[in-house]
Protein backbone atom coordinates (compact mmCIF):
# COMPACT_ATOMS: atom_id res chain seq x y z
CA UNK A 1 0.00 0.00 0.00
CA UNK A 2 1.58 3.38 -0.99
CA UNK A 3 2.17 6.15 1.51
CA UNK A 4 -0.53 8.81 1.62
CA UNK A 5 0.39 12.20 0.15
CA UNK A 6 1.61 14.83 2.62
CA UNK A 7 -1.13 16.81 4.28
CA UNK A 8 -1.73 20.25 2.74
CA UNK A 9 -0.88 21.98 6.02
CA UNK A 10 2.62 20.50 6.17
CA UNK A 11 3.44 21.09 2.49
CA UNK A 12 2.24 24.71 2.58
CA UNK A 13 4.48 25.76 5.43
CA UNK A 14 7.99 27.03 4.89
CA UNK A 15 10.60 27.35 7.59
CA UNK A 16 11.59 30.87 8.54
CA UNK A 17 14.68 31.34 10.71
CA UNK A 18 14.83 34.15 13.26
CA UNK A 19 18.52 34.71 13.99
CA UNK A 20 20.88 37.49 15.02
CA UNK A 21 24.54 38.30 14.75
CA UNK A 22 26.43 39.47 17.81
CA UNK A 23 30.03 40.70 17.95
CA UNK A 24 30.77 38.65 21.07
CA UNK A 25 28.74 35.49 20.41
CA UNK A 26 28.55 35.30 16.61
CA UNK A 27 25.31 34.21 14.92
CA UNK A 28 22.61 32.74 17.12
CA UNK A 29 19.21 31.32 16.23
CA UNK A 30 16.22 32.46 18.31
CA UNK A 31 13.82 29.94 16.73
CA UNK A 32 12.59 28.56 13.45
CA UNK A 33 8.96 29.23 12.56
CA UNK A 34 6.81 27.22 10.15
CA UNK A 35 4.30 29.89 9.19
CA UNK A 36 1.11 29.12 7.24
CA UNK A 37 0.99 29.79 3.49
CA UNK A 38 0.82 33.50 2.69
CA UNK A 39 2.62 34.54 5.89
CA UNK A 40 6.19 35.81 6.05
CA UNK A 41 8.56 37.38 8.53
CA UNK A 42 11.01 40.25 8.35
CA UNK A 43 13.10 42.27 10.77
CA UNK A 44 11.72 45.30 12.52
CA UNK A 45 13.72 48.49 12.89
CA UNK A 46 14.91 47.33 16.35
CA UNK A 47 18.17 45.41 16.53
CA UNK A 48 18.11 42.01 18.29
CA UNK A 49 19.74 41.79 21.69
CA UNK A 50 21.68 38.59 22.40
CA UNK A 51 22.87 38.05 25.98
CA UNK A 52 24.19 34.49 25.59
CA UNK A 53 24.16 31.53 23.20
CA UNK A 54 24.47 27.77 23.58
CA UNK A 55 25.41 25.05 21.10
CA UNK A 56 22.88 22.31 20.34
CA UNK A 57 22.55 19.99 17.39
CA UNK A 58 25.37 21.63 15.46
CA UNK A 59 23.80 25.10 15.74
CA UNK A 60 24.26 28.09 17.98
CA UNK A 61 20.97 28.97 19.73
CA UNK A 62 20.18 32.13 21.67
CA UNK A 63 20.05 31.14 25.32
CA UNK A 64 18.94 34.60 26.51
CA UNK A 65 17.97 37.67 24.53
CA UNK A 66 15.26 39.51 22.64
CA UNK A 67 14.32 40.02 19.00
CA UNK A 68 11.58 42.09 17.41
CA UNK A 69 10.20 41.01 14.03
CA UNK A 70 7.26 41.74 11.75
CA UNK A 71 5.02 38.82 10.77
CA UNK A 72 2.96 39.75 7.73
CA UNK A 73 0.42 38.55 5.21
CA UNK A 74 0.77 40.75 2.14
CA UNK A 75 -2.46 39.54 0.46
CA UNK A 76 -4.59 40.28 3.53
CA UNK A 77 -2.64 43.48 4.30
CA UNK A 78 -1.83 42.35 7.86
CA UNK A 79 1.36 43.19 9.77
CA UNK A 80 1.89 41.95 13.32
CA UNK A 81 4.67 42.95 15.68
CA UNK A 82 6.39 39.84 17.05
CA UNK A 83 8.49 40.18 20.17
CA UNK A 84 10.56 37.11 21.07
CA UNK A 85 12.06 37.14 24.54
CA UNK A 86 14.19 34.28 25.86
CA UNK A 87 15.13 33.95 29.52
CA UNK A 88 17.39 31.37 31.14
CA UNK A 89 15.65 28.92 33.47
CA UNK A 90 12.01 27.97 33.84
CA UNK A 91 9.37 30.70 33.98
CA UNK A 92 5.68 29.82 33.98
CA UNK A 93 4.01 33.19 33.83
CA UNK A 94 2.71 34.98 30.75
CA UNK A 95 3.13 38.76 30.78
CA UNK A 96 -0.48 39.90 30.95
CA UNK A 97 0.21 43.43 32.17
CA UNK A 98 -2.17 45.82 30.39
CA UNK A 99 -3.78 42.94 28.43
CA UNK A 100 -7.55 42.69 28.40
CA UNK A 101 -7.72 38.88 28.20
CA UNK A 102 -10.50 37.35 26.09
CA UNK A 103 -9.36 33.71 26.42
CA UNK A 104 -6.42 31.68 27.66
CA UNK A 105 -5.35 28.10 27.91
CA UNK A 106 -2.61 25.58 27.24
CA UNK A 107 -1.30 23.92 24.11
CA UNK A 108 1.95 22.93 22.43
CA UNK A 109 4.79 25.02 20.96
CA UNK A 110 7.79 23.29 19.44
CA UNK A 111 6.78 20.01 21.05
CA UNK A 112 6.71 21.58 24.54
CA UNK A 113 3.70 22.34 26.78
CA UNK A 114 2.79 26.01 26.34
CA UNK A 115 0.51 28.61 27.91
CA UNK A 116 -1.25 31.16 25.74
CA UNK A 117 -3.73 34.00 25.86
CA UNK A 118 -5.69 36.06 23.37
CA UNK A 119 -6.71 39.58 24.18
CA UNK A 120 -6.38 43.26 23.41
CA UNK A 121 -3.84 45.89 24.39
CA UNK A 122 -3.90 49.65 24.06
CA UNK A 123 -0.79 51.23 22.55
CA UNK A 124 0.20 54.73 21.59
CA UNK A 125 1.54 57.86 23.15
CA UNK A 126 -1.39 60.28 23.11
CA UNK A 127 -4.24 58.56 21.32
CA UNK A 128 -4.13 54.97 22.48
CA UNK A 129 -5.40 52.50 19.90
CA UNK A 130 -6.61 48.97 20.59
CA UNK A 131 -4.69 46.06 19.04
CA UNK A 132 -5.29 42.30 19.14
CA UNK A 133 -2.60 40.23 20.85
CA UNK A 134 -1.56 36.61 21.19
CA UNK A 135 0.89 35.80 23.97
CA UNK A 136 2.61 32.41 24.20
CA UNK A 137 5.07 31.11 26.80
CA UNK A 138 6.88 27.77 26.96
CA UNK A 139 9.91 26.18 28.59
CA UNK A 140 12.47 24.27 26.52
CA UNK A 141 14.10 21.70 28.86
CA UNK A 142 16.76 20.83 26.28
CA UNK A 143 18.27 24.34 26.38
CA UNK A 144 17.00 25.17 29.89
CA UNK A 145 15.32 28.42 28.93
CA UNK A 146 11.84 29.89 28.51
CA UNK A 147 10.53 31.56 25.36
CA UNK A 148 7.92 34.32 25.36
CA UNK A 149 6.24 35.21 22.04
CA UNK A 150 4.02 38.29 21.72
CA UNK A 151 2.12 38.83 18.45
CA UNK A 152 0.33 42.21 18.34
CA UNK A 153 -1.45 44.13 15.59
CA UNK A 154 -4.59 45.28 13.81
CA UNK A 155 -6.20 42.03 12.70
CA UNK A 156 -8.97 39.58 13.42
CA UNK A 157 -8.61 37.00 16.19
CA UNK A 158 -8.90 34.33 13.46
CA UNK A 159 -5.60 35.62 11.98
CA UNK A 160 -3.90 35.19 15.36
CA UNK A 161 -5.40 31.70 15.69
CA UNK A 162 -3.93 30.76 12.30
CA UNK A 163 -0.47 31.85 13.50
CA UNK A 164 -1.02 30.13 16.87
CA UNK A 165 -1.79 26.79 15.20
CA UNK A 166 1.53 26.95 13.33
CA UNK A 167 3.53 27.28 16.59
CA UNK A 168 3.25 23.54 17.32
CA UNK A 169 5.76 23.03 14.46
CA UNK A 170 8.28 25.71 15.51
CA UNK A 171 11.84 24.65 16.33
CA UNK A 172 13.55 25.98 19.46
CA UNK A 173 16.54 23.61 19.68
Amino acid sequence: MPDPPPSPASSERKKQIVAAKNLLFGAGCFLILSLPEGWGITRSYLEPDVHSTVGWGGMSWVEAGQADQIVFNRQRRIALDLMIQIKRGKHDRLDLKEVQVSSQGSGVAGGHPASYCYGEVKQGLFKKKTFKTLRVCFHCPELQHTLFLHFTGKCQEADLREIHESLAALECH
